[in-house]
């Protein structure tokens, strides 16, 4: 059987999911293989996950919300670093998985937080007060993000502008290339998220393997329970990255995802470090049987050595006890030929 070692990325990547035997043969690869495939596993699920939610984006929300500016908005003005919306009714927006809240008045702690919490709610919530805009979404793993009004504009040099401004420039916009920076945008975003917490679901891992290891009796490096717990999040991140599409395709919720993601791993770590120790538990039966039995072969070399040895000695024996009785036998014709009178 080809090593796993010598197979490229999506073998590794299958093995890790449908061949639990290939833990072992993981485990003993260099710390270099082990992060070069966690690094490629969360690179592509990052990408998918930019093109996934840009082409959601794209083709649905921004469609449904630039509509929703020109036909449904109310009118509004910045200026001066304060928004202000012409609009008596403060919910603008609230279906079965997003709410919009404008509250551009004077706007107290108190009256924030009970927003916050209403759109806590939903799947996609933004409430905009008169300096501030709180947004959440499955891309922020459903925390708020607080973002000031004044800071996301002086980076596009607008000091100021109103609904008839913000139409003009939506109708302006190239969606391919609002697709591609949105996609390169989230890929960015995914991918740091991502990595930190895969190193820190590794590390954890890790150390639970190493712990369960000692439990079972079996001695492992630190290099092999890391690439165990790598590859254990395989089938974690797969299911992660589909959840999130579908999340934002339909808006279908798991409420304990993370708890299911994570045992998901645990459950491949622990069973591949059983099936290690049942391998090597074999591997030692076998090792013991052909040590037994290379002792057996040389007990009988050894017997079949002293048997060869002792019949050439019983041969040489019978030689010796031959040898007087023809020395006796030429002597008694000697003396008889004598006798004759022969010489």
């Amino acid at each position: 059987m080809e090593k796993v070692k010598k197979n490229g990325f999506f073998r590794k990547l299958k093995n890790s999911i449908f061949s639990f035997d290939s833990y072992q043969e993981f485990a003993t690869e260099s710390w270099k293989s082990g992060i070069l495939y966690g690094l490629k596993l969360v690179l592509i699920v990052s990408i998918i996950l930019g093109i996934a939610i840009s082409i959601v984006q794209v083709t649905k929300t921004v469609p449904e919300l630039f509509n929703y500016i020109r036909n449904d908005l109310p009118d509004f003005n910045y200026s001066e670093g304060k928004l202000e919306v012409k609009n008596e009714n403060k919910v603008l927006v609230d279906n079965d998985s997003q709410i919009i809240i404008a509250d551009t008045g004077d706007s107290s702690e108190e009256k924030t937080n009970e927003y916050k919490e209403k759109i806590n709610l939903y799947s996609i919530g933004v409430l905009v007060t008169k300096d501030k805009i709180y947004a959440k979404s499955p891309v922020n793993n459903g925390e708020i993000e607080e973002m000031n009004i004044s800071d996301l504009l002086q980076g596009y040099g607008i000091d100021s502008f109103n609904k008839e401004e913000l139409v003009n420039q939506i109708n302006s916009i190239n969606m391919v290339s609002l697709g591609v920076s949105l996609a390169f945008a989230v890929f960015i975003i995914a991918f740091m998220m991502l990595l930190t917490y895969v190193i820190l679901d590794v590390i954890i891992l890790a150390l639970l393997v190493n712990i369960f290891a000692m439990i079972l009796g079996v001695r492992m490096k630190a290099v092999a329970c890391f690439n165990i717990a790598i590859h254990s999040l395989t089938l974690s991140l797969i299911l992660l990255l589909a959840y999130q599409i579908v999340l934002l395709t339909i808006g279908f919720e798991i409420k304990y995802f993370s708890i299911m993601y994570r045992g998901i791993s645990y459950i491949y770590a622990f069973t591949a470090l059983i099936l290690i120790r049942s391998t090597l538990i074999k591997q030692k039966m076998e090792l013991t049987a052909i040590i037994q039995k290379q002792k057996e072969i040389k007990e009988n070399m050894e017997k079949q050595e002293e048997d060869k040895k002792e019949e050439e000695n019983t041969k040489e024996n019978k030689k010796d006890e031959k040898k007087p009785e023809k020395d006796e036998k030429e002597e008694k014709e000697n003396l008889g030929n004598e006798a004759n009178g022969e010489v």
